[in-house]
């Protein structure tokens, strides 16, 4: 019998203990402006360095899922907009990205404090074709988003750094 009641008390613990843990995730939604002077954004400038990082995000979190609405300016310097839905349970979710599609999970670090987003994405270009594979990690650092990032692909790794200022909670 004691045994029983002691397996009861201990379910009851982990389970206050999972609970708690849940309310207390960090919740990145917000409007969120690209500090530029902040950011590293790696080699090459343009299309392959600031271009590759969302100038304005706005981030709505919600339990398990997290959509991302990403601004860009294009070679022609007109805004552009994306939207990514993504589950915080370590699920694949697609989503279009321009003309292609890619593939990512999601999962928070064994801290709770960091969501760590792998994607994949394969495109065709000139008769040949390509993979894209990356690993975005989003922490929370005062009124600050920072997103870093490595990417792998045929011609190599590169890596970045975009740090965002809150504009609105």
């Amino acid at each position: 019998m004691r045994i029983i009641v002691s397996l009861v008390v201990a379910a009851l613990m982990i389970s206050v203990l999972l609970s708690f843990a849940q309310d207390t995730a960090v919740n990145f939604s917000g409007i969120w402006i690209l500090d530029k002077d902040k950011s590293e954004m790696g080699e090459g400038g343009g299309r392959r360095g600031r271009g590759m990082a969302a100038t304005k995000m706005i981030i709505t979190q919600e339990k398990n899922k997290l959509i991302v609405e990403s601004f860009r300016t294009n070679r022609n310097g007109e805004e552009i907009s994306s939207t990514a839905t993504y589950t915080l349970d370590g699920k694949k979710c697609e989503n279009a990205m321009g003309n292609r599609t890619g593939v990512s999970t999601v999962e928070w670090s064994e801290d709770g404090k960091s969501l760590i987003i792998q994607s994949e994405m394969t495109f065709s270009r000139n008769d040949q074709e390509f993979t894209v594979q990356s690993e975005a990690t989003w922490s929370l650092q005062k009124e600050e988003l920072m997103i870093e990032t490595t990417r792998s692909t045929s011609m190599g790794e590169r890596t970045s750094k975009a740090v965002y200022r809150v504009e609105k909670k």
